[in-house]
Parts: C-alpha cells; structure tokens; sequence
C-alpha cells in the first residue's frame, strides 16, 4: 500500500487539509490493491460507499475508512447498532434497555430523524438498520416496497415485520366537548382535519406520521396545505408538548404518545413498523440480539404499559424483490 496513503487509513492520524476528502476510481484501485475493473463492480453493486458525478465514480475517504474497518476481521464496526428512521416510544425504550445492557460490550445508537431520511443515511452506509412507517397496514406491503425499490441499494436489503402500532391525530381535551357530539370515527376526523381555524403540530416530509396525515386530508378531499401550521417539530414527542403549552391544538401521532402526555386521541390507522437493513446486517450478533429483544417478556410488559401496539409473534423476514 502507498505510504502517502496508508498513513490517511491509520486511526488518529488522518489529516484531512492535506488528503483529498474524494477518491476517484484509480486512486482507490491502488489503495485497495486491486483493478480498476473491480472497483467498477463493487461501486455498481452497491458493496461499496460511492457516487457518480457528471457521470465518474468518486469515493468519500471518510466513509472508505469505515468500510475498511467493518469489513476488517474483528474491527470496531461490529461492536455498534447504528439505527435510524421513524420516531418510537417502544423502540427507544428497547434500545434504551440494550444500550444499559451491552455497556462497554457495544454501543447502539437510535436517530428518529423519519422513515425517508433514514433510509438515505441506509443507502449510503452511514447506519446499519432503519426502522419505517409508510402508511396504513392493510397497504403496507404494497407501499414498503415501492418506498424502498426507490433507493440504490435496495437488492441487497432485507425487511423485517416487527410491531403494530395504533396512529390517528392527538388533541387538547378542549375540542372533546365538539367531537363527543359525533359517535362515528370518521367524522371526527373529519371534523378536527376540515376546521381551518385548528393550529397544527406538523411534522418533517420524510415522517411515516405527516405521510398519514396526508392520507387522512386525501380521504376528506382536504389539501394539506390548507392546514393551518402553527410549529414545525422534528419528533413526536415535541409535537405532543407543542399541544400542551398551547402552541398547537393537535397533531398526528400515536397513541402511546398521546397518552404519555395526557392528552386525547382518535385512531386512524393500525400502522407497521418495519426494520431494513442488509442481508449481512441480519446475521450479526448484535441485530440478532436486537430482534430478540423486539419479542421477549420485557418488550410484552413494555408495550402493555405503552398501549396502542400490537406485537408480532416472531420475527417475519423477507427481501424487497419479495411479497411478504
């Protein structure tokens, strides 16, 4: 391996003023020891982190360091859950759990930054797993799918059937006295969606939650953007606390939320949340680990005292290019 080169590889010692941030292909193909035709084939595949501009492969050093160290017996890499995706009472209090229980074994970290966002960071290696939300259940199969066949890499990823969770829009028990008069679901939902004068708690574009909410609007011919947004939040949680502050009167969001801040809730949907990661993610110890934890005595009590899941029996696993 070049000296210039291999010094750039070497924990702590990498200076980035003075190494190109980008390799191109025959850059790579001398660090790696391998032919030009071979970085082609791994980059088209997807094995390894890049990106074409104007039409040439480039290589970002940093993200090549650490698929060097994963793929390296033994590195680091595998000592570490990085999970993103859709925002989740249940699923922070697994990986709360896990973390207390690894310690210094390994380290797992959970991003809620929405279902879309997470897979980018998915596709381009920056996270092991991601947790998605793409609407109701009955069509989840069919919009799980599209969603991700959307993405790069998406042959090489698999889909795990994890947990049902009950979704609707939360409200300040003021407009109770409204809705109490209207015993049928849907006209509530319609009336809370169709009232102008109501102040929304609105999530980012890439959340499975503001996808629903799209849905229902879609339902009652109502265009989103005639809800009258009142603050934009990045979590479900900062939603429900915008609702009792008084800065919002409702939002889309679960039930166990909705709960946890004492506040009301009307169901839309059951919603699936659903894993993605690689075929090679799978079989590691950690996310196996992981799974199980999804279904063990623990998660049962957790979801009990949540309320609004729904737990799956075991753990259903199947590819993109698959029906479940």
């Amino acid at each position: 391996m070049d000296s210039s080169v291999s010094k750039a590889l070497l924990p702590g010692k990498t200076n980035y003023s003075l190494e190109p941030a980008f390799l191109t292909v025959p850059e790579l193909a001398k660090l790696l020891h391998v032919n030009e035709k071979k970085i082609y084939q791994l980059a088209g595949c997807g094995e390894i982190p890049g990106t074409k501009v104007t039409g040439k492969w480039i290589f970002p050093r940093r993200l090549i360091e650490d698929w060097l160290v994963e793929n390296s017996h033994g590195g680091v890499m595998h000592d570490r859950l990085l999970i993103a995706g859709s925002d989740d009472q249940f699923i922070h209090q697994i990986c709360n759990h896990a973390a207390i229980d690894w310690q210094q074994r390994a380290l797992i970290s959970y991003s809620p930054a929405g279902t879309r966002h997470g897979l980018r960071m998915l596709d381009s290696g920056r996270i092991d797993a991601c947790f998605i939300n793409w609407g109701p259940t009955e069509d989840t199969a069919r919009r799980h799918l599209g969603l991700l066949r959307c993405y790069r890499n998406h042959a090489s990823w698999v889909v795990v059937r994890c947990v049902q969770r009950a979704q609707g829009l939360i409200y300040h028990a003021d407009l109770s006295a409204v809705l109490d008069k209207q015993q049928d679901t849907q006209e509530q939902l319609k009336t809370l969606i169709s009232d102008s004068s109501l102040r929304w708690a609105m999530r980012q574009n890439d959340s499975g939650t503001e996808r629903l909410l799209e849905d229902l609007c879609s339902t009652f011919a109502i265009s989103l953007n005639s809800l009258k947004v009142s603050t934009h939040c990045n979590s479900e949680g900062s939603s429900a606390a915008a609702i009792n502050k008084r800065s919002a009167d409702l939002c889309c969001g679960q039930f166990s939320t909705a709960r946890d801040f004492n506040l009301h809730f009307i169901q839309a949907a059951d919603v699936s949340l659903d894993l993605v990661m690689t075929r090679k993610t799978y079989f590691r110890t950690l996310m196996q680990d992981f799974l199980e934890r999804l279904h063990d005595a623990q998660a049962m009590s957790m979801v009990e005292q949540l309320g609004g899941y729904t737990l799956r029996k075991g753990a259903e696993l199947f590819t993109v290019d698959s029906s479940p």
